[in-house]
């Protein structure tokens, strides 16, 4: 990678712009969300008002799907585009993904921004090299760079970015890698600054964060109950990949992509009525939750680690399309409580393991996991956090490996 002094300046203008971005689709599609699911209902009073909810929104993702596409569009799509063709669409696209992914949030699905705002920022990188004639010679990495940071910026993990350099799988020099981590996190640092400047007009209160207690009780069973969390972890991991495959399955049973929404709408609002917990990314609910998980029971517990799971994947493979990594955290959070329900010893640090555990599973990618989880949990746990993703990357390669040669 040309590792100039223009270069530097584009990332770091950039990666301001898509934080700036970034904090205004959130705050827009916040504001929008308490206006469905609060203040309608409290200025009139309908019977099962969620259901009604995730009808009107089966309605309109329907006609997203049937008459726009597959929108919005994931971040894998949004790189695989731009590896084929070296650009990412954004005539008529930029609009369609915000719309879309908007529209789904609001109306409830368990589903997170990522996914529309990579699409959106690699659109808008691809504008500004045609607008303003520029020729970035390694205009690829510029995106990976802005979707990192744009990642860091929501899941308010300052590392994500940087960590998608040690999860590249290539024979860089050590010197180049140096370069290209100083790049990411120079960006990232820009992009939490434009973050921060507009989340200050944004009346929500923290958010993507745990509670625990200040002080931390560490016990010596802790050491014996590790490899059930990570046990425990791996195998919801495996199951949250099993459920996509299941929903995506069940989705081809059904040509309609308006019948398609409608279900997955009633589901949603079916959902909502059992517990608020199921529906949105969980971002927000994941603090009140900390707060009241051990005042559940344990099969409650379960049940909304599964039962998220599974209203993510189903909604993704019937049309409601946005990220799945808030909800994969949220889910297997709850899941972790669940071994704390039959196990108090040292809260916090079981259920980042399971977490850990199962995000690995889920993404993939070892360092990314660590990233996204070293704010969220207590800095004392983090060696464990990362003992945690990097030993159950291992083991997934290798049960990989073992059904190939099966």
């Amino acid at each position: 990678m040309v590792f100039s002094t223009l270069f530097i300046l584009y990332s770091s203008l950039l990666g301001f712009v898509v934080g700036i971005l970034a904090a205004v689709f959130l705050l827009v599609t916040n504001v929008l969300i308490d206006f469905v699911w609060v203040d309608i209902p409290g200025m009139v009073s309908i019977p099962f008002y969620p259901l009604v909810v995730g009808i009107v929104g089966g309605i309109l993702v329907g006609l997203i799907q049937k008459r726009i596409g597959q929108y919005p569009t994931t971040i894998e799509e949004t790189l695989g585009e731009f590896k084929r063709k070296g650009r990412v669409t954004y005539k008529n696209h930029l609009l369609k993904n915000g719309l879309s992914a908007i529209i789904v949030l609001m109306f409830g699905a368990s589903l997170g921004p990522e996914a529309a705002l990579a699409g959106i920022v690699g659109g808008l990188i691809t504008w500004i090299g045609d607008h303003l004639k520029m020729t970035f010679e390694h205009r690829e990495e510029l995106v990976k760079v802005s979707i990192g940071t744009m990642l860091s910026t929501i899941f308010r993990a300052p590392f994500v970015g940087v960590s998608e350099v040690f999860e590249e799988h290539d024979s860089l020099q050590l010197k180049t890698k140096g370069r290209k981590i100083f790049l990411y996190a120079l960006s990232t640092l820009f992009g939490i600054a434009g973050f921060l400047f507009i989340e200050q007009f944004s009346p929500e209160e923290s958010v993507f964060s745990l509670h625990f207690p200040q002080t931390i009780d560490w016990a010596w069973q802790t050491i014996l109950l590790m490899p059930v969390g990570w046990l425990l972890g791996a195998v919801f991991g495996f199951l949250f990949l099993k459920i996509e495959q299941l929903t995506n399955q069940l989705a081809k049973k059904i040509n309609s992509p308006i019948i398609q929404a409608i279900i997955a709408g009633i589901a949603i609002g079916l959902f909502a009525l059992w517990s608020p917990y199921f529906i949105f990314s969980g971002e927000h609910q994941l603090l009140p939750l900390s707060k009241e998980a051990l005042g559940f029971s344990f099969f409650s517990l379960l049940l909304l680690g599964v039962g998220k799971a599974f209203l993510t994947n189903f909604c993704f493979a019937f049309g409601w399309r946005g990220g799945k990594i808030f909800p994969a955290i949220f889910s297997s959070t709850a899941i972790g409580f669940a071994l704390v329900h039959l196990f108090p010893y040292t809260p916090g640090l079981i259920v980042g393991i399971v977490v850990a555990s199962s995000v690995t599973i889920i993404l993939g990618q070892p360092f990314v996991s660590a990233a996204l989880l070293l704010l969220l949990f207590p800095v004392q746990f983090f060696p464990a956090i990362v003992i945690s993703s990097f030993g159950i990357s291992k083991l997934r390669d290798f049960l990989k490996s073992k059904s190939v040669r099966t």
